[in-house]
């Protein structure tokens, strides 16, 4: 790669047109760059020594060092800056390395997709799902589907719907088995499969337990164990549990992760907001149980987002089963698989 030195990287004045900016860096990143450079910001950023990051990489020192001048210069910012023990990443160094890792973590889940189709499967399958979706709605596709395509190669990724729709969108993922979202870009539709509900759950020997009909007064003194930001079960926290019970506790921490709400409802007073839909999973060791307490609240089903026109005939096949159950007409949420 030769390209004409640049002058000493200038910070552009703040009236500039971004987007036009990002548009110019975007065009000589896609030019000029090279995916080895990519590699070695990350590389760089874990080592934070040029010599150690040319030896995990078999590159030499010089060529190390010539690499990330030569991106420097694309982007015409200062990435990595000198210290007395080695190199760290500047601001803009640190903005380029997170890119870096998305970049090589999506190359590398084709290529396990590649690998698994060159070792004979038939096609593959990119989802995501969040905590809810995968425990009560994806297992019981799975199962039918496997039996007619047992050679796709799937890739479940679980986490939250806002990590998981951009993905979506930006074509990194075939569908996202989620709640409706607020709103989908032009191209994209979210289709309902699964109706659920909201329900207070606690430890299997929690005082509360097994007696019926509590207000949600009786919950006063119980320390919650709160949901992340920005999904429909903090809203329902903050708007329904909040404004009855506003001296209520709750632990330093908000998580979907099942096996830590699991674990903290053995701590004592310890209670929590989850979907009717997974609470099956939850209950099949005994440790956890649904509190008698009627909520002004519901959930948005379950469903799937995907691309609106001409979705793959394996993501068509994998939905076909939890269409036709909605399709025969309406049944009570258990917590069991659709």
């Amino acid at each position: 790669m030769t390209l004409a030195p640049h002058p000493p990287f200038d910070t552009p004045a703040w009236n500039a047109d971004i987007s036009s900016l990002g548009r110019v860096l975007f065009n000589r990143m896609a030019t000029h760059g090279r995916l080895r450079q990519l590699h070695l910001l990350v590389v760089l950023e874990d080592c934070g020594s040029i010599a150690r990051a040319a030896t995990q990489l078999h590159m030499s020192q010089s060529a190390a060092t010539q690499a990330l001048a030569e991106l420097e210069r694309v982007v015409e910012v200062l990435l990595f800056e000198r210290h007395a023990r080695g190199i760290r990443p500047t601001s803009a160094g640190r903005a380029m390395t997170a890119a870096a890792r998305k970049a090589l973590a999506g190359l590398a889940e084709a290529a396990e997709s590649l690998a698994a189709i060159r070792q004979g499967a038939a096609g593959s399958l990119r989802l995501g799902a969040i905590p809810a979706a995968a425990c009560a709605l994806v297992p019981g596709l799975l199962a039918g589907f496997y039996a007619a395509h047992p050679d796709v190669h799937l890739e479940l990724h679980e986490d939250t719907g806002a990590r998981l729709l951009p993905m979506l969108t930006a074509g990194g993922l075939d569908a996202v088995f989620c709640r409706a979202p607020q709103g989908l870009p032009a191209g994209f539709v979210f289709e309902p499969l699964l109706d659920d509900d909201v329900v207070v759950v606690a430890a299997s020997h929690h005082p509360l337990a097994g007696q019926k009909r509590l207000s949600l007064d009786a919950l006063a003194g119980m320390r919650w164990i709160l949901p992340v930001m920005n999904i429909q079960l903090r809203a329902i926290f903050e708007n329904q549990v909040l404004c009855r019970l506003p001296q209520a506790r709750w632990f330093p921490v908000s998580t979907v992760s099942l096996p830590v709400i699991e674990g903290l409802l053995q701590q004592p007073q310890a209670v929590s907001l989850l979907p009717l839909s997974i609470l099956a999973g939850l209950q099949g060791n005994g440790r956890v149980c649904r509190l008698d307490v009627d909520l002004s609240a519901s959930l948005a089903p379950l469903g799937v987002a995907c691309v609106q026109t001409s979705p793959s005939l394996l993501l068509q096949s994998l939905l076909a089963p939890a269409r036709q159950a909605r399709a025969s007409g309406p049944k009570e949420t258990t917590g069991a698989a659709a």
